[in-house]
């Protein structure tokens, strides 16, 4: 984004959440196509590993970019109201992963829970079978 100048457009943020649920929702259907009879927890936990994954590389080009790119991006970071305004980068990853590691298991579950009731002889929302 820094590339475009566009690290300050917050309406970004929502294209984000775009992007993350609509992958999720893929792989979702993906799996719910592949094998009808799959059960929640299996499901869930496919979801929740991808996701976590994503997670841990988002917190890795984190560290990379602010250790490496732009060095000064911590000092201008805003603590919030949690954290005072001198906010290190092991803490900032912190929060990234644990804010990170909250919102996949909300898509996850979300995204679950909507394609659990789903089958293929459901008219309301039409799964066709995987392409091989």
């Amino acid at each position: 984004m820094k590339l475009f100048s566009l690290e300050n457009n917050g309406y970004l943020r929502f294209l984000n959440v775009f992007i993350v649920f609509y992958f999720t929702n893929r792989l979702a259907k993906k799996n719910r196509q592949i094998d009808d009879d799959d059960n929640f927890l299996t499901a869930f936990g496919s979801l929740i590993v991808s996701n976590m994954v994503t997670v841990a590389l988002t917190v890795v080009s984190f560290v990379i970019y602010a250790k490496f790119i732009q060095p000064d991006f911590i000092n201008h970071f805003d603590g919030g109201i949690f954290w005072n305004n001198h906010v290190t980068l092991d803490q900032a990853a912190f929060i990234l992963f644990f804010e990170g590691t909250g919102s996949a298991l909300a898509v996850s579950f979300i995204n679950v829970m909507y394609w659990n009731e789903r089958t293929p002889d459901n008219k309301c929302v039409p799964v066709e079978p995987a392409k091989e």
